[in-house]
């Protein structure tokens, strides 16, 4: 019976005990998540009925940028370079 509740609480301890990335550019990765483009995008591709490739580049397109303006907000993100190429919106 003990053995029953000790497994998954030994389970749990272990994921507790996995290391979390804490670096700028995964702390951005994780809060683009919540930016709020990306979050009406993700409403709207849930609301619909099937998920088309160009929601999931726009989407795609969206995370990348809030990471980016992220990076950028804390004075890490390299200045200049190549803009991404923007997806089409039907």
């Amino acid at each position: 019976m003990k053995l029953r509740v000790l497994v998954p609480l030994a389970a749990l301890l272990i994921a507790a005990c996995q290391p979390t990335d804490n670096s700028p550019e995964a702390v951005c990765r994780r809060q683009a998540y919540n930016d709020p483009q990306v979050v009406a995008l993700r409403i709207r591709m849930m609301q619909s009925a099937s998920v088309d490739l160009g929601s999931k580049g726009e989407l795609q397109y969206l995370l990348e940028q809030a990471t980016l303006r992220c990076l950028q907000d804390k004075g890490l993100a390299v200045p200049g370079g190549v803009e991404p190429v923007q997806p089409t919106r039907p």
